[in-house]
């Protein structure tokens, strides 16, 4: 069952051709969940990876920007500038005390407000995710990406 998941040909220099390509499979999956989502989420005026952020914040408290980057599986320099947007609008606030690197992101009140409205819209989503897939197998793709996730991280 798993000889589709290694090199079918026994050579280094194979191709996705030759073999189904994890990356492309994830990132596809990936695009798909997340029009899904967005799709469900954009009555809320906020998009999923807002949203995320936001839970993230509020479930966490304050965050440095490299903890919330590493929090959301993003690079620090990426997460900024994801921010920049969430901050214009007034939905977090980033310190300006201390050094650059150690700068604190948290939720404003509106923020927290806007986290509200969008609760039973990422409900509305997840149980829509739930009923195509089924709970069985969404649990084992939660699971599956969780290891997926920490290989590229210091916790494997």
């Amino acid at each position: 069952m798993t000889a589709h998941l290694q090199n079918p040909l026994g050579k280094s220099d194979f191709t996705p051709a030759d073999s189904p390509c994890n990356l492309f499979y994830l990132r596809r999956a990936a695009r798909a969940v997340s029009r899904q989502y967005e799709a469900i989420m954009k009555a809320g005026g906020a998009h999923a990876p807002q949203f995320s952020v936001l839970f993230v914040l509020s479930v966490a408290g304050g965050l440095s920007i490299t903890e919330l980057a590493q929090k959301m599986g993003m690079d620090r320099s990426s997460m900024s500038r994801n921010l920049q947007l969430l901050q214009t609008q007034g939905l977090i606030e980033v310190s300006g005390d201390g050094s650059v690197r150690a700068r604190q992101v948290s939720l404003t009140a509106a923020g927290q407000a806007v986290l509200q409205d969008l609760l039973p819209l990422w409900r509305e989503a997840q149980s829509a995710f739930i009923a195509r897939l089924g709970e069985e197998d969404t649990a084992q793709l939660i699971t599956l990406l969780g290891r997926v996730a920490r290989l590229g991280s210091d916790e494997s």
